[in-house]
């Protein structure tokens, strides 16, 4: 029994190294022990070191991660047997029109108060101009380009979301002024509403979510990229705070992400009360959370599911009617076990609940037809890998298995996008 748990130990050693702690069952570094205040572990007061430790390369592994997602989560193609022959109101209308300026109005309330953040007004003020700039100029000619339809049937320039790509433009600017020199909380703040905008406005049909996920990426990289700018045009000129960041090698202890999932395989169960064959889960977005002081920890997640349509003929949706929508809120476990450094295998479990039922009634071969979903237990239970982007930031790649009592069981493949710290 000694032989074997020694033998453990050796081979678990590298696992608990790659966690960069000394005490393996506290393996990671707590947030009381990053001083946000000053950077003391970067000494050179340089924008190539203490203002940016990290290549463009690294900083924009994230967004290309979520326009990959974009670009192969064709859910806009999962709908096309239905017809929309209106759109929908919806308080998610509004309060994405909200939303979507309040990381932005989160950081020049700080800055106005005093609070010093990574540039001073004149480099700030360039680097939002600029990337308010690109951002425009990319999402607009994405969309006359592209030209897909919204699933409210109002317009032909649905890819990628403005909405959530102007918030996550702002959020992403609110992350590099005092997410990375002041507190990461900050940047939760920001991300949060960003994401909570993207998820209203496919909640308010106004787009699919992989249009959430494509503006997300153009939000990002646009900031990055005028950031790049502007440090060019000023150099070191203008520079106030550096930027203090946990060791890439270190296993992030808090993980705040959008998730997104494919249905690539349904069974309905035609006993439970649903029981259209011909109705299935589509796909998932969603935001989900995870605290983790060890290699295992609680995590919570909010999203919803849609549905798709596979009869043989078209589905009208009568004006002012909506894709379908299945919401959820669970809480579980989330695993992450080392591989090697920077990648690591990531596993969750979650029970849910859909705490309403969803009647939806349509048109179909002149007759009308009527979808009961009803409420009830809705669990998941996911494994993937997971790569860390950079400092900030990691994606994780995933299947999955998706269980709603008395309606389906889906196999799923997804990704979530993590903001960590």
């Amino acid at each position: 029994m000694k032989r074997f748990l020694l033998i453990s130990a050796i081979l678990l050693l590298p696992l608990a190294e790659t966690r960069a702690g000394i005490n393996p069952f506290r393996p990671y570094k707590p947030l009381s022990d990053i001083d946000y205040a000053q950077n003391l572990s970067l000494s050179k007061n340089t924008a190539s070191i203490a203002y940016k430790p990290e290549s463009f390369t690294q900083r924009i592994f994230l967004p290309a991660g979520l326009l990959t997602a974009s670009i192969l989560f064709d859910d806009y193609l999962l709908d096309k047997r239905i017809v929309k022959t209106g759109g929908i109101k919806s308080p998610g209308m509004w309060s994405a029109n909200i939303l979507q300026l309040s990381p932005g109005i989160l950081l020049y309330a700080l800055k106005a108060s005093g609070l010093e953040s990574r540039s001073d007004w004149p480099r700030m003020i360039t680097a939002d101009i600029a990337s308010g700039a690109i951002l425009l100029s990319v999402v607009q000619a994405a969309k006359y380009t592209f030209k897909r339809e919204r699933p409210d049937g109002r317009a032909f320039n649905s890819y990628p979301s403005g909405h959530t790509a102007t918030a996550f433009m702002f959020a992403h600017m609110l992350h590099k002024e005092y997410g990375e020199t002041v507190s990461p909380w900050i940047s939760v703040a920001g991300y949060g509403m960003a994401a909570t905008t993207g998820i209203f406005r496919v909640i308010s049909n106004r787009h699919w979510a992989s249009d959430v996920l494509a503006g997300a990426a153009l939000g990002i990289f646009s900031t990055e990229l005028a950031y790049d700018l502007t440090d060019i045009l000023f150099g070191d000129h203008g520079l106030k705070k550096s930027i203090v960041v946990p060791e890439i090698e270190d296993m992030p202890e808090w993980k705040f992400g959008l998730y997104s999932d494919y249905s690539i395989g349904a069974d309905i169960f035609t006993s439970g009360g649903y029981g259209n064959p011909n109705a299935k889960p589509a796909c998932s977005i969603g935001i989900d959370a995870s605290w983790m002081p060890w290699y295992i920890g609680p995590t919570i997640r909010a999203g919803l599911t849609q549905m798709k349509w596979t009869g043989s003929d078209d589905l009208y949706l009568p004006p002012q009617g909506s894709v379908t929508d299945v919401y959820t809120l669970g809480a579980g476990l989330d695993m992450e076990i080392p591989v090697i450094s920077m990648l690591s295998i990531n596993g969750q479990a979650i029970a849910g609940y859909s705490p309403s039922t969803n009647s939806y009634s349509f048109q179909y071969q002149d007759q009308p037809l009527e979808w009961n979903i009803p409420k009830g237990l809705h669990c998941y239970a996911n494994v993937g890998m997971t790569v860390r982007t950079s400092s900030f930031s990691s994606i994780t790649v995933h299947g999955g298995l998706d269980y709603y009592d008395k309606v389906w069981r889906s196999f799923v493949m997804g990704a979530r996008f993590n903001f960590t710290f």
